[in-house]
């Protein structure tokens, strides 16, 4: 019996690359912004073979939601979009364009994130015959779709001693009505005793795994401080960057 090992990777921009380099197969971009309408609804994603075999591959479209805590739910969403090609068979050592076009609610009142997935399928060579192994890759793209001029308005609910010494439980909220990056961004945190801290980038980054929030929903974090910061009566602010790639 052939055992047939299949490899799956996700980004989602979302990991804070522009560009996935795995074994045979890279994909840019990695991220991306749509409009809901009009010429803004349209991306080409590249899907470069730099193995010395064809490499067929097809596309897969899933509503990405993203949980309080963090974890994500995953839904079937091919309706929302058109992708030309469906599937192909990017040549050795070349590329191949796919055109992204959203085409569900034109009327979006806030952002809905995608997942657009370039899964590469299994394929009998003499090699894989012999050892009855083939390793496959999935490169996930994140697609967020969003209304124009929409806005992200991410505030600080609720901040309390984690139950682990020198962490802080934080609750954030974004009122707006586009999506945000909460590692892209300043965190200050103050303790009770009026001492002040602003978490550096590398810190943020190790703490905030999943650095998306959607617009209508709350997100909990963990956010470390030192062993000395006083955390009862403790105060966080979160003041984003410009728009951009985490």
């Amino acid at each position: 019996m052939n055992l047939l090992l299949r490899i799956a990777t996700a980004c989602v921009g979302i990991a804070g690359f522009h560009g996935a380099a795995l074994a045979s197969i890279r994909v840019q971009p990695m991220s991306y912004d749509l409009g809901a309408s009009g010429a803004e609804t349209k991306q080409d994603v590249r899907v470069e073979n730099t193995s010395d075999q064809p490499m067929p591959v097809d596309i897969i479209v899933q509503r990405r939601e993203i949980l309080p805590d963090g974890t994500e739910r995953r839904t079937p969403a091919e309706d929302d979009f058109l992708i030309f090609p469906p599937q192909a068979i990017v040549p050795a050592n070349s590329f191949q364009t796919f055109r992204v076009q959203y085409i569900g609610d034109p009327l979006l009142a806030q952002t809905k994130l995608f997942l657009i997935t370039v899964s590469q399928l299994p394929v009998n060579t003499s090699e894989t015959a012999a050892n009855g192994m083939q390793f496959l890759f999935n490169v996930g793209t994140l697609a967020a779709v969003s209304p124009r001029d929409a806005v992200a308005h991410v505030q600080v609910v609720s901040v309390r001693p984690a139950e682990k010494t020198g962490l802080l439980q934080v609750t954030v909220r974004n009122d707006g009505n586009r999506y945000a990056r909460l590692r892209n961004g300043i965190w200050t945190v103050r303790g009770g005793d009026g001492t002040e801290v602003v978490l550096d980038d590398r810190t943020i980054r190790s703490a905030i795994q999943q650095g998306l929030i959607e617009p209508g929903t709350e997100r909990i974090i963990t956010l470390p401080v030192e062993p000395s910061f006083r955390r009862d009566g403790a105060s966080v602010t979160f003041k984003p960057r410009e728009i951009g790639a985490e």
